[in-house]
Order: C-alpha cells, then sequence, then structure tokens
C-alpha cells in the first residue's frame, strides 16, 4: 500500500528516546531510535547494509552505532565510520538511510519521504501541542498502542465521533439519548491545511469520563476535531455550565498521532490533557484510566474488527453507504489519495 511520505509523523514522544537504541516500523520501514552524545533524537534504518542485521541490537558507542554482527560502526548521520575487518576500507555503499527529525513539546516527528523537502512548517501547530508543556494550566497523561487497522480507518474514527455514544458509552461517550440522539449538532470546518469536525450538544448530562471532573448535571458539551495531513490530529472538549462561555468549566485537549506501521496496523500515539484538579495523582489515574479503557478495550477492538471484515484496505473499493456525518472523513481521505498521487506524479 501506498502512503503519503513527504510530510511529518509522530515517531514517538521524547522520553521514548535515549543512549539505547530502540526499533519501530514506520510506513513498512524497521528504524533504530535513539540519541546521540549531544541529546539529539537520531532516526535510521534499522537494517546494516552489510547484511542486513538489527542495528538496536547492537551497542551505542559515543555517536556511534554498533553492528552486532560483524561490528560496523555507523555515526548519526547514518555513513560509516569504522570497518574492523581488512585494511578498514570502508566501502562507498556503506551507510544507513537518515531521516529528518524534529522534536516539539515533547514529540519526536520524522520526515519519511525526500529530505530535502521536509519543511518545519507543517509540523502540528504549537497552538495545538502547547498544553503538553503548560504544567501550571494542564495535567497530561500520554500513551502508545498499535491498533490492528489501516491508519485510515482510525482517522476516520476519530474525524467522525458520533460513534462514542455507541462504542464508549461506559468511559467517553456517555448515553446515546443524552447526544447523538437528542439532536447533537454537527459541523464540518475546512481550509487548505486542515479538516475539522465539530460537535455541540447544549443541557447534555456529563459523560462517565466528565463526571468526576464536571459536578453539575447538565452543561454545555463542545467538541472540535482538527486533522491535518497526512494523520495528525488534535482535539478540544469541552463542558461548561449551561449557557456560559466556551472555555468556562472543563476543558481537555487531546492529541491522535496516527503513524502507518504498515498496510494494516497503526501506532497510535495518543495525549490527554484537563485543565482542572491539576496536581492530584487519584485524577492522573483515574483519567489515565479512561483514555486507556477508552482507546484499548473500545476503539482498537472496532477497528480490528472492521479491517478484518473489510479483507482489504481499500474502503471505497466496498462501496459503504456513507452518512451525513462522514463529510469530515471521506474529505480527509480524498486529500491523503491526491497527496499520494502526487508524490507518485500522475
Amino acid at each position: 500500500m501506498a502512503f503519503v511520505r513527504n510530510t511529518w509523523y509522530c515517531a514517538g514522544w521524547s522520553k521514548d528516546f535515549s543512549r539505547q537504541p530502540i526499533t519501530r516500523t514506520l510506513l513498512g520501514e524497521p528504524l533504530m531510535l535513539w540519541r546521540n552524545e549531544a541529546g539529539e533524537a537520531v532516526i535510521l534504518s534499522n537494517r546494516c547494509s552489510h547484511r542486513f542485521a538489527p542495528l538496536h541490537k547492537g551497542c551505542v558507542q559515543g555517536d556511534t552505532a554498533a553492528c552486532p554482527y560483524h561490528g560496523l560502526k555507523f555515526d548519526s548521520r547514518g555513513q560509516c565510520v569504522h570497518n574492523p575487518h581488512g585494511d578498514g576500507h570502508i566501502p562507498k555503499a556503506a551507510h544507513l538511510r537518515s531521516y529528518p527529525v524534529a522534536e516539539r513539546a515533547g514529540v519526536v516527528w520524522v520526515w519519511m519521504g525526500e529530505a530535502e523537502k521536509a519543511d518545519a512548517q507543517q509540523i502540528l501547530p504549537e497552538a495545538h501541542t502547547g498544553f503538553l508543556q503548560a504544567v501550571e494550566q494542564f495535567s497530561v497523561a500520554t500513551g502508545h498502542l498499535e491498533v490492528s487497522g489501516n491508519n485510515l480507518l482510525v482517522m476516520d474514527n476519530l474525524l467522525d465521533l458520533t460513534h462514542a455514544p455507541y462504542v464508549h458509552p461506559k468511559t467517553v461517550g456517555g448515553a446515546p439519548e443524552d447526544s447523538v440522539e437528542a439532536g447533537m449538532q454537527v459541523g464540518i470546518e475546512e481550509d487548505d491545511r486542515s479538516i475539522t469536525s465539530t460537535y455541540f450538544c447544549p443541557s447534555m448530562k456529563p459523560t462517565p469520563q466528565l463526571r468526576p471532573l464536571f459536578r453539575e448535571e447538565q452543561g454545555d458539551f463542545r467538541v472540535r476535531m482538527r486533522w491535518q495531513p497526512a494523520s495528525s490530529l488534535a482535539m478540544r472538549l469541552s463542558m461548561t455550565p449551561c449557557g456560559q462561555a466556551d472555555g468556562s468549566g472543563v476543558v481537555l485537549p487531546l492529541l491522535h498521532l496516527l503513524t502507518p506501521i504498515d498496510e494494516h496496523r497503526t501506532h497510535y500515539f495518543f495525549a490527554l490533557g484537563r485543565n482542572v484538579a491539576l496536581g492530584v495523582p487519584e485524577a492522573d489515574a483515574e483519567m489515565a484510566e479512561f483514555a486507556r479503557r477508552a482507546f484499548e478495550e473500545e476503539d482498537e477492538p472496532m477497528i480490528s474488527a472492521c479491517q478484518a471484515q473489510m479483507g482489504t484496505s481499500d474502503l471505497f473499493s466496498l462501496r459503504p453507504v456513507l452518512l451525513q456525518t462522514d463529510v469530515a472523513n471521506v474529505k480527509a481521505r480524498r486529500r491523503v489519495e491526491a497527496l499520494i498521487v502526487q508524490e507518485a506524479g500522475r
């Protein structure tokens, strides 16, 4: 399957990167993730160019990674700088692919396409990621899951949140009769860089997730889910006393950063913040548990089941029925398709 490559993907949280190399497969490519002596995040191909041994199983020595099979050493640019065999000659082809990396607000981004086209201006704006480090305003929990589903199916799931009362009634969705079936207002906003789905439900009962944070019987519930290519989503959920201005009550900023593993699996990096009950360990644990249950026990099994039922990653080949609430995800899919065609030169 083709993927958009000239774009930024989340490779992991900053805390995932250390002097000890780890491996992750992104867009079908096995990569090695580590930090050099200057503390900079480094991402290289994880296959030694000699006999294709997994480099992460070797060791980091200074600013070099040593192959565990024959001892060749590669620097953080991917160049072989030491050959312990024969006269020490380093073949011209003895190098690894090195990927452009950018680290912002606790997120490590990687550019999987043509390095010369890497543009930091295309990274998810700080307006959507700043909460990760705004410790005086938000408490934050982060996590990572591997979803058994195509990344576009995960994107569909997030851009159409009308599924929430049916998939998440006891966690983040609440009862359908309190939201979708009570006339929830669903909208869409679009510009040249993003697509946003919006949701508003006045005088709604708080969901199980919000109940410990919002003590009133009812409130005005709002959600904005913003997508930008190829698969970065920023969400803002709020609940305010009825009739009061947005932001005057509970605000939960979230990130949903999707990176394909391959055609049928997706890295799902998520972050969830809150502007109330700051510095309360019990609230931290409860928030993290709600997030874990919603993503791991509810969304992932449903997406995985849909993937298995489809038998393909080509959704439109199955001629799906489309609802009015599918507008945002269909538009996003069409943009992804257009970018893939553009990169292929077709």
